[in-house]
């Protein structure tokens, strides 16, 4: 079995491998020795000399992710807009002391004139700070294409200097990490589904659209992205999984490039679905290659999540408490109110059902072992996290032989050796559980990394993607699949029926 054109899969580093190096700045000192190329470029046209005895000693730094400047600013214009800044503050405060510090942080928006904070050590007067700001704020400034992007200026203070010199500066993006933490579980919901919407999605998908035009799949689904309004709501499943320029833009991507797979994540995200968006994030990031622009994002939400989910997981903890005391009404309200700020937790909404049966029981409302409340509730549970890991009962072998499946996946990735044999694992159980378009997320995976299980994860792929109604791209690759998924029924059917699960019920 042969994958035809394999050599047109895209490696997105190389191709747009042309952004300067840098990186945040942020207030507990990360990253502040580090300057960029626009620096530079800015100090040859203003004709700076950065260490002249007359002049102040200018410095600039970039406050956010420069690894996307390629897509969000026109470089050239950009470049003439704040060395306009940097000539103004020449000049306005040559022969300064060295004693005298000034710092003036500059937010470039999409639309718009810039946002301007001054800052000064110690304190300048405020008219000569008025006339400055009057001037900086008369300049014409070009606008970014896609999200902020924030620059400070300082005189006389050296990069590594600036924090311990003006400790109230926080950065933009510190900014946001502070409003993030003190937040409550709504906010904080609110919070990434902006982010994602605003920020992450458009430069996702403005990577996606200049690529070159042999990669359809890949240029087809971004321009799906940038043109969907994931502000309201969205179909996420529709977009990607039943999406065949999703799976074609998969397989169109170079081996640790996981943009197609990143963007699925943060479709997740702005539509509230932090539950299956963890899910993918923990699979993903696992392949996704350290030198990607959008790297960082991933890094971002994980620290996002792994904050929601600590506040989240306390919240539930506090109504697993009252249920353990027997006060099964105590506990339904926690997971109530929990559910109106964060209403699409798997975790929240079983431990709601398994308290509720309890307390319905104990008032013989229903009989015990009754499965019609289970039928009900595990249809919410499982469309916000279909793998989640509880299932209770069963009344046939198939749905005896799917728990144990369902419960095997929390003895995966035990042993960094096995990390690959686990992934063909998981998407195994996955597909055994009907989720389809995680378990061809995963075989992709297989089918990339794992030489041994190569034949396998690929008819796995394609049958999986074929269940999710794509069926047009088996004819990328050589094979009689039409054969290959009945085999794969086949030996499905004989797995379940051997199993020591299904035998115990055998109907």
């Amino acid at each position: 079995m042969l994958l035809l054109g394999s050599g047109n899969r895209l490696n997105f580093y190389t191709i747009h491998e042309h952004s300067r190096e840098g990186g945040l700045i942020k207030k507990n000192r990360h990253n502040m020795k580090r300057k960029i190329t626009l620096v530079i470029v800015i100090c040859v046209l203003t004709g700076i000399n950065l260490f002249a005895q007359s002049e102040p000693e200018i410095s600039m730094n970039l406050l956010a992710n420069d690894k996307i400047a390629d897509i969000n600013i026109d470089y050239n214009k950009f470049v003439k807009s704040f060395a306009e800044a940097v000539k103004l503050t020449k000049k306005e405060f040559y022969g300064i002391s060295k004693d005298q510090k000034i710092a003036l942080l500059i937010v470039s928006h999409k639309t718009g004139k810039p946002t301007f904070k001054f800052y000064s050590k110690p304190t300048i007067d405020i008219i000569k700070e008025q006339s400055y700001l009057n001037q900086i704020n008369a300049l014409q400034f070009e606008n970014t294409k896609l999200v902020d992007f924030p620059i400070l200026i300082t005189s006389n203070v050296k990069p590594d200097e600036v924090d311990n010199t003006f400790n109230e500066i926080i950065s933009p993006i510190e900014k946001a990490k502070e409003e993030y933490n003190q937040a409550d579980l709504k906010r904080k919901l609110e919070l990434n589904k902006a982010w994602a919407t605003n920020e992450v999605l458009p430069v996702l998908a403005a990577y996606q659209t200049i690529v070159d035009d042999k990669f359809l799949g890949v240029k087809n689904f971004g321009n799906l992205i940038a043109k969907t309004n994931f502000s309201e709501i969205q179909n996420t499943f529709k977009l990607s999984d039943n999406n065949s320029d999703y799976w074609r833009a998969c397989m169109e991507m170079s081996g640790g490039n996981e943009l197609i797979p990143e963007t699925k994540i943060f479709m997740y995200v702005s539509q509230g679905e932090l539950d299956y968006a963890m899910k993918y994030l923990e699979i993903v990031k696992i392949f996704a290659g350290e030198t990607s622009k959008v790297k960082l994002y991933l890094k971002e939400l994980s620290w996002r999540l792994e904050l929601f989910n600590k506040q989240l997981n306390g919240e539930i903890e506090k109504g697993v408490a009252e249920h353990d005391k027997l006060n099964y009404q105590n506990a339904i309200d926690k997971y109530a109110t929990i559910l109106v700020n964060y209403p699409n937790s798997a975790w929240a909404l079983y431990e709601k059902f398994y308290s509720q049966n309890a307390l319905d029981i104990k008032n013989e409302k229903i009989k015990f072992g009754e499965r019609g409340d289970w039928d009900n509730a595990k249809i919410n549970i499982y469309k916000h996290n279909p793998l989640y890991s509880m299932d209770v009962r069963a009344n046939t072998g198939k749905e005896s032989y799917l728990i144990t499946r369902r419960g095997e996946i929390s003895s995966l990735f035990k042993n960094n050796e096995e990390s690959l044999n686990d992934i063909y694992k998981y998407a195994d159980i996955s597909m055994d559980l009907e989720v389809y378009d995680f378990a061809a997320q995963l075989f992709w995976y297989s089918f990339t990394y794992n030489k041994d299980k190569n034949t396998q994860s690929l008819n796995k792929f394609l049958y999986c993607i074929d269940k999710l109604g794509v069926t047009n791209l088996k004819q990328t690759f050589k094979g009689n699949f039409e054969k290959e998924f009945k085999k794969i029924d086949t030996e499905k059917e004989k797995e379940m029926k051997k199993s020591d699960a299904y035998k115990v019920i055998k109907k």
